[in-house]
């Protein structure tokens, strides 16, 4: 994961352009993603500024992206508004190449079918565009009620290895994250609004 730290930097212009030029170079380049700590000056201009710089917005204004999100997006991000909430809850992502070197062609195989409920349909959670493997996953809005119990299992072990071999971080408030959706698993609960707004988010797709 890069990470810029922006720790004493005064934010002008020319620099938040120069690390939004940075975020962007760096989720083509290594297909991970970046964090973006200590943006207590501006924090949402720059996050702004680098969305902006990274991807168009589906709707003409940021943060108003339904939940029920039936599109498979090139990049998430999301602005941590409240450090308290991430208090022991840290982050955790997880490359889809380690996730892959931990399953068997059976597993593939069966993620790689369509049968997982999503919101929008029926799908698979593993698809391989372009000679790469990409993963749709996110073990809240999958309805397991029809699948067969091997396919549930598959599903356990994928969550398992997520928890086992992802890296964690923990954001302080004005800390941000910059991921590639396709490359990129990332644990969906620690981004819960069930306790009030605790972050912004934005989905996008490359310019």
């Amino acid at each position: 994961m890069h990470i810029i730290d922006l720790q004493n930097k005064e934010l002008r212009q020319d620099y938040v352009s120069a690390i939004s030029t940075s975020v962007a170079e760096n989720l083509h380049k290594d297909k991970f993603g970046c964090i973006v700590k200590n943006t207590s000056a501006n924090p949402l201009d720059l996050f702004k500024s680098i969305c902006n710089e990274v991807g168009s917005p589906i709707t003409a204004q940021y943060f108003e992206v339904s939940s029920e999100d039936d599109y498979f997006h090139d990049v998430i991000a999301h602005l941590c508004l409240n450090s308290a909430y991430w208090d022991n809850k840290p982050a955790i992502l997880c490359n889809i190449d380690s996730i892959l070197a931990r399953l068997t062609e059976i597993d593939i195989d069966i993620l790689s079918t369509p049968i997982f409920e999503f919101s929008s349909g029926k799908a698979a959670v593993l698809t391989k565009k372009e000679d790469e493997y990409q993963l749709r996953y996110n073990g809240e809005t999958i309805n397991t009620t029809t699948l067969l119990h091997i396919a549930k299992d598959v599903l356990k072990k994928l969550e398992d290895i997520i928890n086992e071999t992802g890296e964690q971080y923990y954001l302080n408030e004005g800390d941000f994250l910059v991921l590639n959706n396709h490359r990129i698993i990332h644990s969906s609960t620690n981004f819960s609004n069930d306790n009030g707004r605790q972050f912004k988010s934005v989905r996008l797709y490359y310019k």
